[in-house]
């Protein structure tokens, strides 16, 4: 099984950073080498960009209420999964460009998997700590020394043959559908987010059995702060197909742990644009390979479930199997706000989580 499983990898992305520990975990109960490859967020491309200024007051932006709200989730999302391993998350003070710190990883990677591995953390656990510039060659290269690294010849390489790899690798990897980090290539399939390592790992495993679901597991040891209310808000879209998934798991936690859920009804999401397909800007492409993730994940997820048929019916269905009320208000705090970043939304106490992938950690704080 070796090489059976690439994964791209940005030092920009907090989403990557959570994800390293979980498939390193993964690799080394399958007994496989992971091809690691960087992946360079152009993040202005789609979502805008900003720059704080010293006292952290945002001295310029070009991004849109809808865009800033994505962003600020993100890092609320991420920290709360650092803190359960102790793990620092600052938000950055501009967008960084990381491509040198790309090549770095292609000059480590070249020494062994043990000298890239250290490098890794030698870029991620400082950058977050804004503590390291990866914009610096002197530093990237001070990394690299420090994980065992021969770096003789690394500067001739980053400002030469370096570069022009790691702009063939991006290429290649956007022009394959890559646009987001971590993203798990396992022969022609591809899943974006470590939410899908329990797939990626019955997959390797030979796929026996049912498939489980998307779920952000909890590693070992992680310090879960316990809820301190017996209440779940839950807001659905009566049309959406990551309800008919969402609604047994909700209810079958419910019934095992003696929860009370509040459902809401979420607005309906305007669907994804098709009529950009003329449009072959990075922004345009990145925003279709996006929607054809999703389509993509949701043919993956709810094939037994959910087979193309009356999505409003199906849900209709489990709301009457169950004996769900539905509040028409989805205006309680946190549901109705969260909602266009996707469903379902889950509120317990004050913390609010979009995606049923959260799953186990409210499981965690409820238990």
């Amino acid at each position: 099984m070796e090489n059976a499983l690439t994964v791209y990898i940005d030092f920009k992305s907090p989403y990557a950073y959570l994800a390293i520990e979980p498939t390193r975990a993964l690799a080394r109960d399958l007994g496989i080498t992971i091809d690691w490859c960087p992946f360079v967020l152009d993040i202005p491309s789609y979502l805008g960009s900003a720059r704080l200024g010293k006292s952290g007051e945002v001295a310029e932006a070009s991004r849109s209420e809808d865009q800033w709200s994505g962003v600020k989730y993100a890092y609320y999302d991420c920290r709360r999964y650092a803190n359960l391993r102790g793990m620092t998350i600052r938000g950055t003070v501009k967008i960084w460009d990381t491509d040198l710190a790309a090549v770095g990883m292609l000059w480590a990677k070249m020494q062994g998997d043990e000298i890239l591995q250290r490098y890794l953390d030698g870029i991620y656990v400082p950058f977050w700590k804004r503590e390291l510039d990866v914009e610096s060659v002197d530093v990237v290269e001070q990394v690299l020394a420090v994980a065992g690294a021969q770096v003789d010849r690394f500067k001739t390489f980053a400002g030469g043959e370096g570069a022009q790899r790691n702009r063939a690798i991006q290429e290649a990897a956007f022009d394959q559908g890559i646009f987001g980090v971590p993203t798990y290539v396992i022969g022609e399939d591809k899943y974006f987010g470590r939410e899908h390592l329990p797939r990626i790992r019955w997959q390797l495993e030979g796929a026996r059995g049912p498939a489980p679901d998307i779920a952000c597991e909890l590693l070992p040891g992680s310090a879960v702060e316990k809820a301190a209310v017996k209440n779940l808000e839950v807001g659905i879209g009566l049309h959406d197909p990551e309800t008919v998934l969402a609604i047994p798991q909700v209810q079958r936690m419910a019934a095992e742990l003696g929860l009370t859920v509040s459902w809401f009804a979420l607005p309906n999401r305007k669907p994804g644009s098709h009529h950009e397909v003329a449009d072959q800007s990075r922004g345009a492409r990145h925003r279709r390979y996006r929607r054809e993730n999703r389509e993509r994940d949701r043919d993956r997820y709810l094939q037994s479930e959910f087979t193309g048929g009356d999505c409003a019916q199906a849900v209709a269905s489990l709301i009457n199997q169950y004996s769900i009320t539905i509040q028409e208000d989805g205006s309680t705090d946190g549901i109705a706000a969260a909602a266009y970043l996707g469903g379902p939304v889950f509120r317990l106490g004050e913390e609010v989580f979009v995606g049923r992938q959260h799953l186990p950690l409210i499981r965690a704080r409820l238990e």
